[in-house]
C-alpha cells in the first residue's frame, strides 16, 4: 500500500462557509437582488448559526458572478413617454 491515509495538514484558515452555503447566499440575491450584504449576513445567522461579517457575503458574491453596482431603477411611465 502506497501513502498515507492521515488527514494531511493544511497551510491557512479553512473556510467559514461550506459550498451549500454560497450556493444559498447567490440565489437569495438572485431572488432578491436589492438585499444588502448585511441582511444577508444577519439571515445566515439566524438560519445557520454562522456569525459572517458583511465583506464575506461580498467576497462569496463577487466569486458568484456578482458585484457592487446599484440596479438601474425605471423610469415611471408618463404623458410625454
Amino acid at each position: 500500500m502506497r501513502g498515507n491515509v492521515l488527514n494531511k495538514t493544511r497551510c491557512g484558515r479553512p473556510h467559514k462557509l461550506s459550498d451549500r452555503d454560497a450556493r444559498a447566499i447567490v440565489r437569495k440575491v438572485k431572488e432578491i437582488p436589492k438585499i444588502s450584504a448585511s441582511n444577508l449576513a444577519d439571515q445566515i445567522a439566524t438560519v445557520s448559526g454562522k456569525k459572517v461579517h458583511p465583506e464575506t457575503i461580498r467576497r462569496v458574491l463577487r466569486s458568484g458572478g456578482y458585484n457592487g453596482r446599484v440596479s438601474r431603477r425605471k423610469p415611471f411611465i408618463s404623458s410625454v413617454n
